[in-house]
């Protein structure tokens, strides 16, 4: 099933006004846009042409790739230096607590870095959440960056599950598990 367009029209009429401030928010500027996973390449081309929009009205707007984000973390880590990859399958389980613990940390701290000083009229679009899994979840993205970064943030986040199930990484099931506004694009 492709992209749902008049869903993603009103998300994009919310995120402008978000943008503009005129939005009322329950807690923070954050959209998660739930979408199959074959429709990756689609959500991807959209979003793209969105961020145009956006600063064609005259607003701030950046794409952020957490897949490169997350391959420069671990390259200058040293986990992916070829005498680590030699040896993965011996140590998988603590090349696995390893990555955890450079993501978890790293990531975080660039977003910070990156976002700091932008308001909410500042959309970040954080494209390629699905390459952090299992790694390292939305929820403690947000979590941990919530306070530090004010801007808009739009997270594509691939899944074929009901809303909410995916975004919880805890309990099986529970919705609206971070206050970010979940966005269903299928």
């Amino acid at each position: 099933m492709p992209l749902n367009r008049e869903r993603f029209q009103r998300f994009e009429s919310d995120l402008i006004l978000t943008l503009q401030g005129k939005r009322p928010l329950m807690e923070v500027p954050y959209y998660v846009c739930v979408h199959n996973p074959r429709d990756e390449l689609e959500i991807l081309a959209s979003l793209s042409n969105l961020v145009l929009r956006i600063k064609n009205r005259g607003f701030s707007c950046e794409q952020i790739n957490l897949a490169k984000l997350m391959i420069d973390l671990l390259s200058i880590s040293g986990l992916l230096s070829d005498e680590v990859l030699k040896k993965e399958e011996t140590m998988r389980d603590s090349l696995e607590r390893d990555i955890r613990r450079v993501l978890s940390r790293g990531l975080v701290e660039r977003l910070k870095e990156e976002l700091e000083g932008n308001r909410i009229d500042h959309c970040a679009v954080l494209l390629r959440y699905g390459a952090l899994r299992p790694f390292i979840h939305l929820s403690y993205i947000f979590l941990n960056i919530e306070g530090s970064v004010q801007s808009t943030l739009v997270v594509p986040y691939p899944s074929d599950l009901g809303v909410g199930y995916p975004l919880n990484e805890r309990s099986k099931g529970m919705p609206d598990y971070y206050r970010a506004e979940v966005v269903d694009l299928r």
